[in-house]
């Protein structure tokens, strides 16, 4: 079995909650490895075909088609004729929640296609492709177009929150649920574990095993992601913004900010005066998708 990875978006403007890309796929050459993430994602086939296997299911998806990954469904993808080409949109669940539609525990039918939604794609697709005056206000209202077109057209069921720890994902995707609610203050494994209702050595062990990562390096990549975001939107201090982000010193704050994007956290206010785009690097390439990979700073898409 391939190894599951989580996904974390990182948004470079927290404003705009929302990724839109264009990507392609070869058959035999290149897939989208099986990771999971909280947001709900979206797919829209302009050529070729695609397997998407979600979570127990395979869905092949013809030109015009519109699959739709549910929160937390374990998916990955990958060219079912010589090639695919496919445009990706992923909304913020907490965007979406803030326009009153719980993404997290509703499910949606997995294939569509939902004539209005695919003129929506189109929209948004030259929204960021020409990039005109507030293209970014157009597109979160037409978001808010395409979370409604999804409620009255493709909703399954609506369900109360799970607390089922009946088996390893299930206490892994509580527990990042978790460290993301309370990753601001000291939180300790002994406190996550308990939480999920498993040992902590157990715990760490399968953590490791489904993210590929250990959870101290989970939860100092969070902060981090969260740290960056909150420099690049304000003129909070280095010192503040370490303790906002659950850091208990300015120096370690420091240290691992510089581990993860190659360049300390006063940099960025240095970037911000001298008008230099701060980027979030990653070394995981575009088609071996994996944990803290996936940016709304994506070159603009071009129309379909």
């Amino acid at each position: 079995m391939k190894q599951l990875h989580y996904e974390l978006h990182y948004f470079d403007n927290p404003s705009y909650p929302i990724i839109f890309h264009f990507n392609s796929l070869s058959k035999h050459q290149s897939e989208i490895l099986p990771h999971w993430h909280a947001n709900i994602e979206l797919l829209y086939i302009v050529s070729g075909k695609a397997l998407v296997s979600i979570d127990d299911e395979k869905v092949i998806a013809n030109r015009g088609e519109i699959v739709i990954i549910n929160s937390n469904s374990i998916h990955s993808i990958e060219s079912y004729s010589d090639e695919v080409v496919y445009f990706c949109l992923i909304m913020d669940s907490n965007f979406c929640r803030s326009l009153n539609f719980d993404t997290i525990n509703c499910r949606f039918h997995n294939l569509t296609r939902d004539p209005e939604m695919r003129n929506i794609f189109q929209i948004i697709a030259n929204e960021c492709h020409q990039s005109k005056p507030h293209y970014q206000k157009a597109v979160r209202a037409l978001c808010n177009t395409m979370l409604i077109l999804l409620y009255r057209n493709q909703l399954i069921e609506k369900r109360e929150p799970s607390r089922s720890k009946s088996n390893r994902m299930s206490v892994i995707k509580q527990s990042i649920e978790y460290i993301h609610h309370n990753f601001q203050r000291d939180l300790s494994l002994d406190e996550i574990s308990q939480e999920v209702g498993i040992s902590k050595y157990y715990f760490c062990r399968i953590f490791k095993e489904i993210t590929g990562i250990t959870v101290n390096n989970y939860i100092i990549q969070v902060r981090c992601n969260h740290a960056h975001q909150l420099l690049a939107e304000s003129d909070i201090s280095v010192a503040e913004c370490g303790e906002l982000c659950g850091f208990n010193s300015t120096a370690y704050f420091t240290k691992c900010f510089k581990a993860q994007f190659g360049f300390p956290p006063s940099k960025i206010h240095h970037f911000k005066q001298e008008g230099i785009k701060v980027a979030h690097e990653s070394n995981t390439t575009p088609t071996q998708r994996s944990v803290f990979i996936a940016s709304n700073g994506q070159q603009e898409p071009i129309p379909l």
